[in-house]
């Protein structure tokens, strides 16, 4: 494993200009340390949620949890039939009186709060608490739980993620190492995204042999209160959350703007499989060929040589985005 670069007391337009504007992970010390509700989990986790509670319009969000013996790792059932988890629509302050009874557990449930808009649930909670690099119009969402690990996957969007309580190991890969992480469906996970079947904990080298490799990639990011990594799309990241109030405030933004009605990147690549996967090796190299001339050749504009009132959908195939550009997530 390897350590991720750091930045201390870094300025918002570095931001833009050295981390944003490129494709490496960054851990930011200290970057929301400003925030109100840092420094109320600093002073004691009943600080924090009194805060919280003060903000709690009642909005039910989505929250899971898992019986001691999974240890919080929200995974797949044994048969794979379905989850190790519940999920349930409660308010903020539900899940805070939840994770105060289990706080005196010896082996408690693990219970989360997953991405949940902050202006649904904690209105007047983003004003108070702003991120000095992101204009308003990205989203903040919340993540509030006790120990919880969530396996290895990635996200479409950049990412910053802020942690306000608590202590979270980030583990992350560069996308290229998706062959070596063991990804499980594509189409049924417990994430938006697939995730690895790879128990981090107690990984099975006999079974997932090329793990070792994996990790001899991997970028690990110890966050504590106050810090942020910024996470770029497609970078697969296994997040384990410890203690008995984590909390964090992520926020998901992309440069692209989709064309209507194209669907997402990811819902391109399932309909890719679905419609090669029954053809021969040869045509599926061909096609393999033909998008990496249109789709994935850096060197190469595959519409340098039509007219550009001709050039319909490859017009901006090679687009220049400019350095810092940020759009809402659609």
């Amino acid at each position: 494993m390897n350590q991720i670069t750091e930045y201390l007391d870094l300025d918002p337009a570095r931001f833009y200009s050295e981390i944003a504007g490129g494709y490496r992970p960054a851990v930011l010390r200290g970057f929301v340390r400003h925030w109100p509700a840092v420094h109320k989990a600093r002073q004691a986790p009943e600080a924090l949620c009194q805060y919280l509670m003060e903000f709690d319009s009642g909005h039910e969000v989505d929250a899971v949890m898992t019986p001691p013996g999974q240890r919080g790792r929200l995974f797949y059932k044994p048969d794979m039939e379905g989850f190790n988890f519940v999920r349930n629509k409660v308010p903020v302050s539900k899940v805070i009186e939840q994770l105060a009874r289990y706080s005196q557990f010896e082996a408690p449930p693990s219970v989360a709060i997953q991405s949940a808009l902050v202006d649904e649930c904690l209105p007047g909670f983003a004003a108070h608490n702003v991120v000095p690099a992101l204009p308003p119009s990205v989203r903040p969402r919340l993540w509030l739980g006790n120990t919880i690990t969530t396996p290895a996957h990635f996200d479409e969007s950049y990412n910053l993620a802020c942690v306000v309580s608590g202590e979270r190991r980030f583990t992350l890969f560069p996308p290229g190492q998706v062959g070596n992480l063991y990804i499980g469906p594509l189409d049924f996970a417990p994430t938006p995204t697939p995730i690895s079947m790879v128990d981090f904990r107690a990984p099975d080298y006999a079974r997932h042999p090329r793990f070792k490799q994996a990790m001899e990639a991997a970028l690990v990011a110890d966050l504590l209160p106050g810090d942020a990594l910024f996470i770029p799309p497609l970078w697969w990241h296994h997040v384990q959350s410890n203690g008995i109030l984590n909390m964090m405030v992520n926020y998901w933004w992309k440069n692209e703007q989709p064309a209507p009605d194209a669907g997402t990147t990811f819902e391109a690549l399932v309909a890719t499989l679905q419609s090669m996967k029954h053809q021969p090796p040869e045509l599926r190299a061909a096609w393999g060929a033909i998008f990496q001339h249109y789709v994935f050749d850096p060197a190469q504009d595959p519409s340098a040589h039509i007219p550009a009132h001709k050039q319909g959908v490859l017009h901006n195939a090679r687009p220049q985005v400019p350095t810092g550009a940020v759009d809402e997530p659609e």
